[in-house]
Parts: C-alpha cells; structure tokens; sequence
C-alpha cells in the first residue's frame, strides 16, 4: 500500500445542529460538508468523510452523517461500515428527539464501540454541562453505549479535542479488524465521474479484499466489470481491505442505474432476493406492529419497501423478539448476519432491527407455521458454517444438497464450501455429483436400496446383478441419494458395474447349492461347445431341465460370475465373445479398419442367424460402428486398446 491503514472507520451520531460536522473537522482539518447547499446552509446533508492521521501514522476512516430527520436514510447508509461512534450531544440542548433515534440506530445495528462527546461546552456554564451529561448518561443505559465514556469538547476553542484523539485511537487499535477474508462485498454508498478516470463507486468493505484487476459483481443487476484502480484516504492503494473506506475505479460500468444501495462484491457468491428472513427485536417504545405491516428496510447502504409478514403471531409488542419474513418491493443483495433497521413508512419512525438469516429470490406461497418453524431453525443454527450446512441439509431431507446452494448458504464460494464439508463426519459428499448429504441419510439410503435389490431378486435367488434402470425406477428414494448410495458402494468395493448397464452386488455371490452348481457347470459347457453357434434360452431349458424364474437365475449367475454372456437371443461362453471380439478387430485391421463380414463368417464358420446379434452387440460395446452401410473399427477406442495389449 502506498499509505498505511487501520481497518477501522469512526462515525458520527446525534440530533441536528449539535456540532457533528465542527467536531470532524476539529478532530482531522478536513471539512465533511462536500455539497455546495452543505456550506452555504450549514446543514449536513449526505454522508461526509474525512481522514485522520494517528499518531502512529496510520490512518482512520472518519464518516459524518446527517443529524436532520428527513435525512435518516442517508445516515443509516453512512453507518454501514462504522466501528466506532461518536454520539455527538450538545451541552445547551442535552438529549433531543434525533438524538434518541440515532442511538436505537446504533444499537441495533450493532455498531461495536463508542464514545458519548458532549459539544459546545464554551456556550453554557459548568452546571448546564454536568445536568447534560447526567441526562445523556441516563439515555443510554440498556445500549452498546452504555460503558461509554463522556468526553466534553468545544470545536471552537479545541478544549478536549486533544484529549478526545487519544480516547478515539486508544479505542481504535483495541478493535479487532473486521476479517480480511471471504469473499469481497462492498455496499456503495456513492457513485461519480471522475475525467479521463471514468466511474467510480465509493463504499466501506464488509469482508474480503479487493486489488487492480480483479472481477467483481455489481448486485443487484449482475454487471461484472474489472478494478482498474484503488484509493482510499486521499491515496493511492494496492489492495482493499475489510474496513477501509475505499474508492473502486470501474470505468467498464454502466453509469445507469448504478446508485447507492447497491453492492460491488465477488462474482457469483451472494444472493440477491425479493424477500429477508430476520431475526428481530422491536425496541422499548415502539408501537406493536401487526402481520403485513408496510415498512422501510435499511441494510448496508440501501432503503426498500416492503411488507412484514409475521409468521407465529399477528401482533409483535414492543420490546419482543421474532422471526419474520419481508416481502420486498425490488430486489436486494445482502448476506447471512447482516444488520437491518425496520422504520414505519407513516409516521417515519425506527421501530425495530435485527440480522439478516437468509435471502429468498422468490416468495410464492408459503404456511405460516411451517415457514416460522423453518425459521426457528435456521435462527438456532446460528453462525457457524457446520450449523448451516446442517440446517441446509435438513430441510433438503433425503435429496441432499448441490454444493452451489450450500456455497450460497455460507456465501463463500464452491471451495470453502467444500473445505468445511471435508470437516463434518457426519455429512456424506458425493464428489461425482457434486453433492452433500447428511451421512444418516446416506446409510438409510443404502438400507432402503438393498432391501429394494433383494426383493427384485427374490424369485432369482441365484442372481446377483440387476440393470441400473431398474434402481432408477425406485420410487421410495430421490434419484441424487440413490446415485450417492451406488457410488459409496462402488468405492467401498461391495459392488461393480458391468458392461451393460448391470450392477453387480457382490455379497450376493454366495455358493449355491450343489443341485444348482451342477446346472450351472452344464450351462456354461453347452455354451463352450456350441461356440460361435451359441445356445438360446430354448435349448438350455432343454438341456439342463429348468425353466421360468429359476433358470433366469442361473443364466444371471453365469453373467454375473463372467462366465455367459447374453448376446441377443443366444448365450456365448465368455471365453468364445472374446475369441470373437479378437477376430473382428483383426479383420478390421487387414481392410482398412472396415469389417468383411463374409471372411468374418467364413473364419467364425457361423451363419447370419447368429452373426448380425454379434455385430450389433459389438456395436454397443464401442468396439465398431455402422456407417454409410459399412461396419468400421474405433481403433481408439478403450476396448480396441485393451484388445491390443492381449496380443
């Protein structure tokens, strides 16, 4: 970086005209007002920032807000970011109306530390000053600032502004920075032309970091643009991190619609929704608010209307706790733990906030209850990405979960989604397809799909195989757990998968009966002797007296064990198909990798009648394949390569 930076950004609070502005540019020399209308009225209007250099020689990030009523949009944006807050109180007024509201902003969104700076000292006596402190002190009793300290100040005079800066760093350097990693996400909270630089989007990061050339995703809408440059503190940097307030030069971005409220953050890992789920808390002196009451939602930087549906209940009392879901009136990005602030649209008033527990793209229909009991869940899962992945697991039930959805559930990407599934023993993570399940589901699964097996296989008792489509047909299990389940028993070697679409379950083999044995070594004889003029089912019914589902059985077995294979209608020993399979490969090569099949049946001494089954069988297997009436050989092949290497 070409300036060094504390990752902590300090904020202004408090009512209209008490002197957060003064008290900025008493503390960095820097003036925040940047509005022509700012300067000349005197009024704070938009968000100001300034930066201050420590004594370390670090710098902070310092944010002005407005203290006017109707500019409380702009202040909830301005803390969005904030570590540190100045509730800013002036010693000829105390505590007013702007005052009160500011400090249920900031509390409830969750802002982590501050300081109380009472103003104005040189405008009243000693004893104005200490029934202001006392009034102020008695305010904040039940929030962040409860502890806080009180420091007196006047920016006219500078009495306490050296003694405030280091109150201000001292409880800066305590604060943990926020995580440097994750993914990079960044509510706007303004956005300009600069010439011959282009667009720029200014914001304070949430997470992550962010350099020169990377992607990034502006939410909602989609763009991904590349960083062609950074700055932050009135400097030129190399990265941004976490808790800077930082300016991304995006000058590939479509300057319309580009506005505060949205997000620049790595591309396709948050979601964006039309309905919250929340965990909130009404404060003390709101009013109860009712099932589908229209509200205001501010997070990050962004103000939506939308409708709070209440879930187990229809009235909320003040001071109460719940989870809700609101219905939005356009779309918004934001993630898992963020902080949002409820105000009343009539009249404008904060009445509540909380944390964001989940994003829903699209709201249909839903029932109260079971939406509220899902809610309860997620909101006891909490933060942890294990707790996550289970509560995603358990709603998914037995069709377990793609690993882009759990990768938007923790909003990190498909890796570190992996990364923490890897540490979970009791999930199952189905690498092929890309997909978790709980592993109790998995065992269940397999119970379910033997049992299923065994009854296919019932009146086969010999039979050991089944085709795959028929596990496919299994209608009591989803198919995702059913191709989880094959492939945990493929790995664990307890059964193969055959040439011909069959699964070969190999505790099965078990020894058969000496009867049983008997006709299967006369099976397999019949089918050696008879060679390339191989038996069909008719002949061996004759010749081993069997017949219906008992026969069946044993021709499977002789499958199964790699002995007879079915080709057609007729049964060829294994050993004789591969004589065949040999033949037909060599032909190919002395005619130009084409078949001449009358040398063919001339060398096989075989008849049409058997021959075309065996062609078309060879087919199927990829050995050869049927073109402009001609029969080639697929010398690429893997079963033209393995017959090679026999020699």
């Amino acid at each position: 970086m070409a300036r060094p930076i504390h990752p902590v950004v300090v904020g202004t609070a408090g009512h209209i005209d008490h002197g957060k502005s003064s008290l900025v540019r008493a503390l960095t020399g820097i003036d925040p007002d940047r509005l022509k209308e700012e300067q000349e009225r005197g009024l704070t209007i938009d968000l100001g920032f300034a930066r201050w250099k420590m004594k370390d020689g670090r710098y902070l990030g310092v944010v002005d807000v407005p203290g006017h009523e109707r500019f409380v949009r702009n202040m909830v944006a301005g803390c969005t970011g904030i570590d540190l807050v100045l509730l800013v109180v002036a010693a000829d007024d105390g505590v007013m109306p702007q005052t009160i509201e500011h400090l249920d902003i900031i509390d409830l969104l969750g802002v982590r530390e501050g300081i109380i700076v009472m103003t104005k000292i040189d405008m009243v006596d000693a004893t104005l000053v200490e029934m202001a402190t006392l009034e102020v002190k008695e305010a904040v009793k039940g929030t962040v600032l409860q502890d806080a300290l009180v420091c007196h100040v006047s920016s006219v005079t500078g009495q306490g502004i050296e003694e405030l800066k280091a109150e201000i760093e001292q409880l800066a350097r305590g604060l943990e920075p926020r995580p440097s990693g994750g993914a990079f996400r960044m509510p706007i909270q303004r956005v300009f032309t600069l010439p011959g630089i282009g667009t720029v989007v200014t914001g304070i990061p949430l997470a992550g970091t962010v350099s020169p050339g990377d992607e990034i995703e502006i939410l909602p809408g989609g763009e991904r643009v590349r960083v062609r440059g950074l700055h932050a503190y009135g400097g030129k940097v190399e990265q941004a991190v976490a808790g800077h307030s930082t300016a991304l030069s995006v000058p590939d971005a479509r300057q319309a619609g580009l506005r505060r409220g949205m997000v620049a953050c790595a591309p396709g890992t948050f979601p964006v929704g039309s309905a919250v789920d929340l965990d909130v808390r009404l404060l003390l002196r709101s009013k109860p608010l009712r099932h589908r009451t229209p509200v205001r939602l501010h997070t990050g930087t962004v103000e939506i209307r939308g409708d709070v549906l209440l879930l187990d209940r229809d009235v909320l009392p003040a001071g109460e706790r719940a989870v809700v879901r609101i219905v939005l009136d356009e779309p918004v990005c934001c993630a898992h733990g963020d902080r949002v602030l409820l105000r009343l649209e009539t009249p404008p008033v904060t009445v509540g906030g909380g944390s964001v527990m989940r994003v829903v793209a699209g709201h249909g229909r839903y029932r109260r209850k079971f939406l509220g009991d899902e809610l309860q869940s997620l909101r006891e899962a909490g933060d942890r990405p294990e707790s996550r992945i289970e509560h995603e697991l358990t709603q998914a039930g037995a069709s377990g979960c793609a690993i882009a959805a759990l990768a938007q559930a923790l909003e990190r990407d498909e890796l570190a989604a992996e990364d923490v599934l890897a540490s979970m023993p009791n999930v199952h993570w189905h690498q092929r397809a890309r997909r978790a399940f709980r592993l109790a589901d998995l065992r269940h699964g397999e119970l379910e799909l033997l049992d299923s097996v065994e009854r296919m296989l019932q009146k086969r008792a010999a039979a050991a195989s089944i085709q795959r489509s028929a596990l496919r047909a299994t209608k009591s299990l989803p198919q995702p757990l059913i191709d989880a389940v094959f492939d945990d028993l493929l790995n664990q070697g307890r059964v193969r998968a055959g040439s011909q679409g069959q699964i070969l379950f190999l505790e099965r083999l078990r020894p058969l009966s000496g009867a049983d044995q008997q006709r299967l070594t006369g099976i397999v004889a019949l089918c050696t002797e008879r060679g390339f003029r191989p038996p069909d089912r008719a002949e061996i019914e004759a010749h081993v007296q069997l017949v219906g589902d008992a026969l069946s059985g044993l021709l499977d077995r002789a499958g199964d064990e790699g002995r007879v294979e079915r080709v057609g209608e007729h049964f060829y020993a294994a050993p004789v198909l591969r004589s065949a399979l040999r033949s037909i490969r060599t032909n190919c090569l002395k005619h130009d990798e084409v078949l001449d099949i009358p040398k063919l049946r001339d060398e096989l001494d075989t008849s049409r009648k058997y021959l075309i089954p065996l062609l078309e069988h060879v087919d199927a297997l990829g050995l050869t394949v049927l073109r402009g009436g001609v029969r080639r050989l697929l010398p690429s092949s893997a079963l033209s390569r393995e017959l090679g290497a026999e020699g």
